[in-house]
């Protein structure tokens, strides 16, 4: 899998200046992590802030039954764990390498003080947070009203924001499960439906979108069908 999942959420290190990039940057500390190893664990403490600089981080969680439910792959420039930082909440989901990734790891103590002393940081932090509890929110919402075929194409849709590659997502069919949290065979079943629309096309290894705009109207009209039930 090569494909980021941000929900088209801000980059943090995008929102700042070069002074404050390069201060974060001294008060780091970096470490490289192969693929597939864990950064970090649900339940660990929230000590430190993490920032992704090269590579990608995937987020998510084990769900009662052992399966994986992924939440987000984040890539360069975002950072990861804001909230426990802030709150003292431990963490509440798994951190892993996707390929060799390098990460930042910026202690408590010396976030707070750079935010004391760089209000921007604090300016960019909350817009982000901010957009990543909507973007939850409201996945929340689409998972309970919309069928899996609909959700599916909302998890496509999230999964073209980060995309190299215009209307060609390089996730598999099982990578894909994982995102959307439903057994292969049904998002299997699920994407075949999408196919016979016209709205995707499965290839070995990739999902083409050939009209974004098409999936897209697509998904408004069975958010806006389930609405009126």
């Amino acid at each position: 899998m090569t494909g980021l999942l941000d929900h088209g959420s801000l980059k943090f290190l995008d929102l700042l200046s070069p002074e404050v990039q390069a201060a974060i940057e001294a008060a780091e500390r970096r470490h490289t992590y192969e693929d597939g190893q864990m950064i970090h664990s649900s339940g660990d403490d929230s000590d430190r802030l993490i920032i992704v600089r090269s590579g990608a981080v995937r987020m998510g969680r084990i769900n009662p039954n052992g399966r994986e439910a992924m939440l987000a792959v984040l890539g360069p420039g975002h950072f990861i764990g804001i909230i426990g930082v802030l709150t003292g909440r431990k963490r509440n989901q798994n951190a892993v390498a996707m390929g060799d990734t390098t990460v930042g790891f910026l202690k408590k103590s010396d976030f707070l003080s750079l935010m004391k002393k760089h209000p921007e940081i604090a300016g960019a932090a909350l817009p982000i947070t901010l957009s990543r509890l909507n973007v939850a929110l409201s996945m929340l919402d689409d998972l309970r009203l919309l069928p899996l075929p609909a959700y599916t194409a909302v998890m496509l849709l999230n999964m073209h924001q980060g995309s190299d590659v215009p209307g060609v997502l390089q996730w598999n069919q099982s990578e894909l499960a994982v995102a959307v949290g439903a057994s292969r065979v049904s998002v299997g079943k699920a994407l075949k439906k999408l196919e016979a629309e016209g709205l995707i096309a499965l290839k070995y290894g990739a999902i083409e979108i050939p009209d974004v705009q098409a999936l897209s109207d697509w998904v408004d009209a069975a958010r806006a069908a389930h609405l009126s039930h």
